[in-house]
């Protein structure tokens, strides 16, 4: 190993018990930091599976609204043209789209239908 100090050049020469403590030394290193990963990626995975029970739950009580929703519609009249136009004007600002959500509009479609 070459050491560079000041104006001179100083050689030195490390023992190979000492590159031998050196490299375990890294290898260690390298081990905690595989190991901090490890916490880190079973907390990303903790929350990942929080997030998709919190979503479960949404589709559960959307499926159920739904449900309710249909056997609405086949009772009363249903202006499809208001409806339309109410998700066009509720979603245009959020969507930054003239048309508003067409998600929405797909959804409103397949209810009507």
């Amino acid at each position: 190993m070459t050491i560079n100090v000041g104006r001179g050049i100083i050689e030195s020469r490390v023992l190979p018990s000492r590159r031998i403590i050196m490299f375990f030394d890294q290898i260690k290193e390298i081990d905690g930091n595989l190991k901090d990963l490890r916490d880190h990626l079973k907390t990303i995975g903790q929350g990942v599976d929080v997030h998709f029970d919190q979503l479960d739950d949404i589709a559960a009580h959307i499926i159920a609204l739904e449900a309710i929703l249909l056997q609405v519609i086949k009772k009363v009249d249903i202006d499809a043209e208001a409806a339309k136009e109410w998700v066009r004007d509720n979603t245009v600002e959020s969507t930054g789209k003239e048309e508003g959500s067409v998600k929405a509009q797909v959804v409103l479609k397949d209810l009507l239908n």
